[in-house]
């Protein structure tokens, strides 16, 4: 059974929700990691986020080893286009759609922090970066077609150089494609080349008018396009009880949270809706856009949220498998209804 409801105007799809899971600090753990997935997949959720970055665990290695220990849940896998080369992105997407039965998608975030990108030793600058994302999955597309002749394909870009390219085995259901960020360049990316364009730090009140420019490039590329929406939730029976449970992550976090405008959106009063900025984050990074409240007040805003276009939810918690548990019993079976 998946998370999926449809909104209250009647879109064509149902709406989607996935779960996050960090693989740092609290959740760097094989034993937590197994506990999350399994939670996750028994609870109804989509699909497991597992995010990359040099903070994180390496993110195919955690897939293999929680997809054999699953049955229905999906994984999607976070990378860096330019980290690695596309055919052999192609090839571990392959390997682990084997092992997965096909449960696999691949969540690319372009935009990083320099200092993140460094790290691996990525030197490419900021528009070379996007450039470099475009042809990168040009080639990972065209690998996972696989061999039309016996030499396979030959590109040459600005960035790849393939000979004789292409799987032993096409790929017959290609990983869905996710992309995350923002800005003009990201949204051409996934306009043409995206399954899921996911909106991660946009505050509820500019979403509508982002969501629509964003399918009206994909429209102009003879393409539909899915929209996701990246959120905190801490959920309990009672408003109370959530924002007791949000003051504590905060201080285990070592974070800070502020009042985020709503715009347009209507928010119910046993909801409040916060930028949580994480202890690693201050000072770097927008935050994290957070509903604090009952399961009730944070189903409505959910439903709010999917009537301005969002087709899928990608949620995390202050603790990813507490969260996990109140928000799959309190909040998916009433999205279900």
């Amino acid at each position: 059974m998946t998370a999926a409801v449809r909104a209250a105007d009647g879109p064509t799809a149902p709406v989607q929700v996935d779960w996050h899971l960090s693989t740092a600090g609290a959740d760097a753990a094989p034993a937590r990691w197994l506990d999350v997935a399994r939670a996750a997949g028994h609870l109804g959720f989509a699909a497991l986020l597992l995010p990359g970055g040099p903070l994180r665990e390496e993110p195919w290695l955690v897939a293999a080893h929680l997809a054999r220990q699953t049955r229905r849940l999906r994984f999607a896998v976070g990378l860096q286009p330019g980290l690695a080369l596309p055919a052999v992105v192609a090839q571990r997407a392959q390997a682990l759609a084997d092992i997965a039965g096909g449960r696999v998608e691949l969540s690319l975030r372009v935009r990083a922090a320099p200092a993140s990108t460094r790290v691996y030793g990525d030197a490419v600058n900021h528009d070379d970066r996007f450039r470099r994302a475009a042809e990168f999955l040009h080639v990972l597309r065209q690998c996972w077609q696989g061999r039309q002749g016996p030499l396979g394909f030959n590109h040459r870009g600005a960035h790849f150089r393939v000979e004789n390219g292409g799987l032993l085995r096409p790929l017959a259901q290609p990983p869905a494609l996710r992309v995350a960020g923002d800005g003009p360049s990201i949204e051409r990316i996934a306009a043409e080349h995206a399954d899921l364009f996911v909106l991660h730090e946009e505050a509820p009140g500019a979403l509508e008018p982002r969501i629509a420019r964003i399918r009206a490039q994909a429209a102009a590329q003879g393409r539909a396009l899915r929209i996701g929406y990246r959120l905190q939730v801490i959920a309990r029976p009672q408003a109370g009880q959530a924002r007791a449970a949000a003051a504590e992550a905060l201080r285990r976090d070592g974070g800070t949270a502020a009042p985020e405008s709503a715009g347009g959106l209507p928010l119910p009063a046993d909801v409040d809706l916060l930028r949580w900025r994480h202890g690693a984050d201050v000072g770097t990074a927008r935050g994290t856009v957070t509903l604090v409240g009952s399961g009730e007040a944070v189903v409505a805003t959910l439903r709010g949220l999917a009537g301005l276009g969002v087709d899928r939810f990608m949620l995390s918690g202050g603790d990813a498998l507490e969260d996990a548990y109140w928000i799959g019993e309190d909040v998916l079976p009433q999205l279900l209804k």
